[in-house]
């Protein structure tokens, strides 16, 4: 009897022992957001969003948000963070969106990430990945949202953008790619957004552009398209909103 009380007793005790080690930890992390200048947003008691932006941290010292299992938002715009980095935060098992806008993070970096199941919107522009990120980013078939601007992205990818059908918004302004890559965009059938500014595209592309009805708007200013395939475009695609400087009132 004496064995059987002291093992229930230790059974209560157990629980709490391991919350409070939980709760401790969550407190030191959230201490580390403060000490780097950051913000963090709650929703019932939970840490749902961390904004770490412009914050100077070590290669790899994100391990600490590990302690946030409910994070759902985190941004890391102008930021240190590498690949290194994204070996934790791909591992957040409710994490949605990530800014990486501006890090150092690369192809690495992207082959980590594939393997999240929850991650949705992704910006990930001036980084340094490049195609070889991108075959990797066609793993994460739940994309939403991918923004590449200004990465060195070329027509290598465009078979791995055709694997991301769920894709609503595709950034691809001052990448690499060209009419070829747009013609494989005709298969992600649920794009309503989609950057093409600062691109060699041409009025080759009107066809496939014209023949994507899913649109509501549309980037190609600062291209090779001429002002009579941009109205050709317009028309084809009249709840789509193509902004190019042919169409300015």
């Amino acid at each position: 009897m004496k064995y059987a009380s002291i093992f229930r007793i230790l059974t209560c005790i157990a629980p709490l022992l391991l919350l409070s080690t939980l709760w401790a930890k969550e407190k030191n992390a959230q201490q580390k957001i403060a000490d780097l200048g950051g913000r963090l947003f709650q929703k019932k008691g939970e840490v749902v969003e961390v904004v770490l932006n412009g914050a100077s941290f070590k290669s790899g010292e994100l391990k600490f948000l590990a302690d946030f299992p409910q994070l759902t938002d985190l941004s890391l715009e102008k930021t240190s963070a590498s690949d290194q980095d994204m070996a934790f935060v791909a591992k957040l098992p409710k994490l949605e969106w990530l800014n990486l806008y501006r890090t150092q993070v690369g192809d690495e970096g992207t082959r980590h990430l594939s393997r999240s199941k929850s991650l949705q919107l992704l910006p990930v522009g001036e980084t340094k990945i490049t195609d070889e990120g991108i075959a990797h980013l066609a793993n994460a078939g739940q994309l939403t949202y991918l923004g590449l601007r200004g990465n060195r992205i070329t027509d290598k990818s465009a078979p791995h953008f055709a694997k991301l059908t769920k894709l609503e918004g595709l950034y691809l302004g001052e990448t690499r790619v060209t009419d070829k890559t747009v013609r494989a965009l005709a298969k992600l059938t649920k794009l309503k957004k989609l950057w093409l500014h600062d691109l060699p595209i041409t009025d080759a592309s009107i066809e496939i552009l014209s023949k994507m009805k899913t649109l509501r708007e549309l980037h190609v200013y600062a291209t090779k398209l001429s002002p009579e395939g941009t109205r050709r475009l317009q028309s084809a695609l009249p709840r789509c909103k193509v902004i190019h400087e042919s169409l300015v009132p």
